[in-house]
């Protein structure tokens, strides 16, 4: 069953780190896209808006994938007033505790509700309001769904992960306590 639940979490984090390199092929994009809009903008007084607009999907790109990438190496928003203090142990009950309460049932949640409001701008055919503008609305709002994919991986990687650690934890101190003797 260890085993088993090793795989998993394996494979889990080799989809994790997909979402890096799709992270970071959407802002190589959107860097090279935003210097050439400037450039054309400003040397050649050229531009166009779809061009302008397909900024907002590869950003929308790279920050829906990146994430869960930011997740797995801990690069995300934390409140570290509270857990500094915390020794290795508490710090993985409270990682395992904050998967599963807040961060499982917020991504369920939000792909929830994001499926009809993606679904709605694919049914409609929705495209940009502006003139000359890009096609597609769905793509940008389909890269919620995208992203919270991507978290909720991570999170159930994170899970086992923390159950992996913790059950270790638990053997090794089990095993290696009746072998302490008092000294005389």
């Amino acid at each position: 069953m260890r085993r088993f639940l090793f795989r998993i979490e394996w494979i889990l984090t080799g989809f994790t780190r997909f979402s890096g390199i799709v992270s970071g092929i959407g802002m190589t994009l959107l860097i090279g896209l935003v210097f050439g809009n400037m450039t054309a903008r400003y040397l050649f007084g050229a531009g166009a808006v779809w061009l302008q607009e397909l900024e907002w999907y590869f950003l929308a790109l790279a920050t829906m994938s990146g994430i869960a990438y930011a997740m797995r190496y801990n690069d995300h928003v934390r409140i570290d007033v509270f857990t500094h203090n915390l020794g290795r142990i508490p710090r993985i009950w409270l990682d395992l505790i904050t998967m599963l309460l807040v961060a499982v049932p917020a991504a369920v949640l939000i792909l929830y509700y994001a499926w009809p409001y993606v679904e709605l701008s694919w049914t409609r055919g929705e495209g940009s309001p502006n003139r000359g503008g890009m096609p597609w609305l769905f793509l940008p709002k389909g890269m919620i769904l995208v992203g919270f994919v991507f978290i909720l991986a991570e999170s159930f990687r994170q899970i086992l992960a923390a159950i992996r650690r913790l059950s270790f934890h638990h053997r090794y101190s089990r095993r290696h306590s009746g072998h302490m003797q008092p000294e005389s």
